[in-house]
């Protein structure tokens, strides 16, 4: 449990530098808004990047092992760079899971291919270092 925590936080904090510091067309973006669960409440940034953390986190515990299963033999036979195509679906994944909870998410499809690379880069980074502090 403590390990899914460790992931929350460096997704999160992938996702935040992300959207911050990355240039326009790596630029992902989050939008403060409401959300379907509490209407009329509006939702600061932060809690939206806080959420998309959270989203990507089980995403990545809970529906990522089965792709991988499945993408096995195409990983081996590109030499595991299958596996950035495999980070940019589950992003696009989290993304369309915080659209259906919140009304917006941070990656669109195909307009969004370049940001989810740089994204799921920048998120890659940051969770080698939290694995390795943590």
């Amino acid at each position: 449990m403590e390990r899914f925590f460790v992931r929350w936080a460096a997704n999160a904090v992938g996702l935040f530098l992300a959207a911050n510091f990355l240039p326009d067309p790596f630029h992902i973006s989050f939008v403060a808004g409401s959300t379907e669960f509490l209407p009329g409440q509006p939702v600061p940034n932060w809690a939206v990047i806080l959420i998309a953390g959270l989203i990507l986190a089980a995403v990545n515990t809970f529906v990522r092992p089965l792709v991988d299963m499945f993408t096995c033999l195409i990983n081996l036979l590109t030499m595991g760079l299958f596996s950035i195509v495999v980070n940019i679906a589950m992003i696009f994944v989290a993304s369309w899971l915080m659209d259906k909870l919140l009304g917006a998410g941070f990656v669109t499809f195909p307009e969004g291919i370049l940001a989810a690379l740089a994204a799921a880069l920048v998120i890659g980074v940051i969770n080698n270092i939290f694995d390795r502090v943590f």
